[in-house]
Parts: structure tokens; C-alpha cells; sequence
């Protein structure tokens, strides 16, 4: 039996910054918490992906160019087995009460299921941290190989209730534990350097994927008709952005519309998101988003859509709206009604909601799964 006396021991394996997205910011966030509250150590990877098969220019951030976050150990290769051992090596050596593992897409399958299963044998305690129980593009095979590595876990840890929904379905008696995101205060303080453009500033930020909708948000656009509004579309597309700007151009929308298809550092990021009246989440599917996050760290409502656990964390004309999915006609309405005014209204409401949602309080909730 554990020593009441002595320090949790966590190991946290995940991608860390210098590595790029929503993944990486939240592995280094929670790392960062435990190590105030347990003695934590991170194991993270030498190599994400191979470059043929990472969409984007790269999978680091060029800001970290040369980055390591302290205390993490660099040491996985995710095509490489022979670098699963050597950590599952170093993990056990280290002997945790806990290791926990983040997951979100069925690329991981053979290196974390690896990871997972040798420790388990070990009778060493293995948490997920699900980020998608259930992947957005989904396919049977997906499943298959999701369900094999999930069901390694002894408990797992996840930001919304239609997760925990999803993980009970697979998995009747799972000890699943809901904590919502965190504020996404690591982004840093806006310097102001955007001007303004219209009445109400609209922004689209991410990773363009199709089960965000960007489609349905650009038809909403083409609805609303002589609104003075701009739209910014900040981030890479995961086909092409050649598709959505063709039929742009055939709604006549395209001085509206500002296209910026590529990485966006933090210090745009602070920049859009300073200049933005409302972020829009027109989502076809969701369990969360780490969007969200980022923009109630900066005082801004979120028009979403009723999927996963979105409304769970927007509260419909408190601290944004919420409508149905692929309604461009749904969306249309709401942002006609909205004035800039109205949007700034709801800064109160927000900052009331972030101070619920901390990274601390996110640490103590994974230390939770140990009693």
C-alpha cells in the first residue's frame, strides 16, 4: 500500500510543445500543473509523424524552434518500436502510481496501445485522457482498433459528458472521470495590431477539416445580405482550401472574406482573436473543442453548433448562442441579429465561467483517479 507520506509519482505521456496544436498545448498545460502537485515526469516524442503523412508544412511550431519544455524527456518515435521499449523501460523504472496517456486519433493505436498494454502488465495503473473517444472522420476498422487500446485503461479522464456517453457505450463500467477544458491562458496578451474592418468581426480558427462545417458557415454568409461584417478563415486546410474559396466566389462574398490557409503562431492567434466580435464553431460533429477555450481566454462568445459537448460549455446568450447543425439558414439568423455591442456584453459572463475552468483544477482532478 502507498506511504500516505510520500508524493504521488505521475508519468504523463504525450506530446509537449515544441510540437504544434491543440494536443501538444494541452499535454504541456497539464504537465505543467502536476509537477506543482506530484512529483511528475513527461515522456514525449523525438518524432510525431513522418513528413509524408503530416498535412501541414510541419509539425512544429516555428516560434519553439529549438524548444524543449524542461523536465520532459524526448525519447519516442512513433514509427519506431524499438523506442516504445526503451520508455516503457524508463516508465517502469520510475515506478508511478499512474501513467497517463492522452488520447485522439487511431494513428496511435500500435505505439500507445503498446505503451499501455506493457505497463498494465506491469500493474502499473494506466489513464487515458480521451480527447476524442470516437475519431471525427470515423470508419469501422477505426473502432476496432480504438476499442483494442482503450480497453486497456484502468480509468479514464475526459472534458465533456457526450464523451463520457461515448466511453460508457464501449465500455459499461468504465470509472470515467468529466473535467472541461481549461482556459487557454498560455496564449499571450494582444498588442492590437489588427484595424478593424466592418461592424462585427467574425473569425473561423483551426485546422480546416470537414467536420468543422466551414462549408456550412460560408453558405450561412451567402444568407445574410448586406450585413457590414468581415469573416477571417485562420489556419490549415486539411484538402486544399481551393474548394471553399471557388464557391466564395460564387456566393460574391469574397471581399468579406478574408483566407489565411496556414499555421497561425500564438502571437497572431492573440491578434485575431483580439480583433474578432464572435468566434463561430458551425461544427458538424464534436465531442469538444479547444477552440472554445482560447476564445473565452480572450473575452469573446462562441456561436456553435448543438453537437458533442459544445453546449455544455457555450451558454446560449450568456456567453455565445447556440443552433442546430448544418442549418446555414440557422446560423444566418443569429448573425444578423448580433451587433458588436451585443458581443462585448457578454465579456461579464465569461469571465465568470473562466474561473471555474483552470489547469490546476484540471491536475487535481487527474490526481483524483488515484484514490
Amino acid at each position: 500500500m502507498k506511504d500516505p507520506g510520500t508524493a504521488d509519482r505521475i508519468v504523463l505521456i504525450g506530446p509537449t510543445l515544441p510540437y504544434r496544436g491543440g494536443i501538444a498545448q494541452h499535454t504541456t498545460m497539464l504537465f505543467r500543473a502536476l509537477k506543482l502537485q506530484c512529483q511528475c515526469t513527461a515522456l514525449s516524442f523525438s518524432r510525431q509523424y513522418p513528413g509524408w503523412l503530416f498535412p501541414g508544412e510541419s509539425d512544429q511550431d516555428p516560434a519553439y524552434a529549438g524548444y524543449r519544455e524542461p523536465e520532459v524527456k524526448y525519447v519516442i518515435d512513433s514509427v519506431n518500436p524499438l523506442t516504445w521499449r526503451a520508455a516503457s523501460k524508463r516508465a517502469r523504472g520510475l515506478n508511478p502510481d499512474l501513467v497517463i496517456i492522452p488520447w485522439w486519433t487511431v494513428y496511435w493505436a500500435p505505439c500507445l496501445g503498446y505503451l499501455a498494454r506493457s505497463l498494465a502488465r506491469a500493474d502499473i495503473p494506466v489513464v487515458f485522457f480521451c480527447h476524442n473517444v470516437i475519431e471525427h472522420e470515423s470508419a469501422h476498422w477505426k473502432r476496432f482498433l480504438t476499442r483494442r487500446v482503450l480497453q486497456i485503461g484502468e480509468q479514464f479522464v475526459v472534458h465533456t459528458h457526450a464523451d463520457e456517453e461515448n466511453l460508457l457505450r464501449e465500455f459499461p463500467n468504465a470509472r470515467v472521470t468529466v473535467h472541461p477544458h481549461p482556459i487557454a491562458d498560455q496564449f499571450p496578451t494582444p498588442q492590437g495590431n489588427l484595424e478593424r474592418r466592418a461592424e462585427l468581426e467574425l473569425l473561423f480558427f483551426g485546422f480546416v477539416r470537414p467536420y468543422k462545417g466551414l462549408d456550412v458557415l460560408v453558405e450561412a454568409l451567402g444568407l445574410v445580405g448586406d450585413l457590414d461584417y468581415r469573416l477571417t478563415i485562420a489556419g490549415e486546410f486539411w484538402h486544399g482550401s481551393a474548394e471553399i474559396e471557388s464557391r466564395i466566389r460564387e456566393l460574391n462574398i469574397t471581399s468579406r472574406i478574408e483566407v489565411i490557409p496556414r499555421f497561425i503562431s500564438e502571437s497572431e492567434t492573440a491578434e485575431l482573436f483580439a480583433r474578432a466580435d464572435v468566434v463561430v464553431l458551425p461544427y458538424r460533429s464534436a465531442t469538444g473543442s479547444g477552440i472554445v477555450p482560447i476564445a473565452y481566454h480572450y473575452e469573446k462568445p462562441v456561436l456553435v453548433t448543438n453537437v458533442g459537448g459544445l453546449s455544455e460549455v457555450v451558454h446560449h446568450e450568456e456567453t455565445g448562442w447556440v443552433v442546430p447543425p448544418e442549418r446555414p439558414d440557422a446560423i444566418a439568423d443569429v448573425i444578423r441579429a448580433i451587433t458588436r455591442e451585443d458581443a462585448a456584453a457578454m465579456a461579464p459572463a465569461i469571465d465568470r465561467l473562466k474561473n471555474a475552468l483552470s489547469w490546476p483544477s484540471l491536475g487535481r482532478a487527474v490526481l483524483g483517479t488515484l484514490r
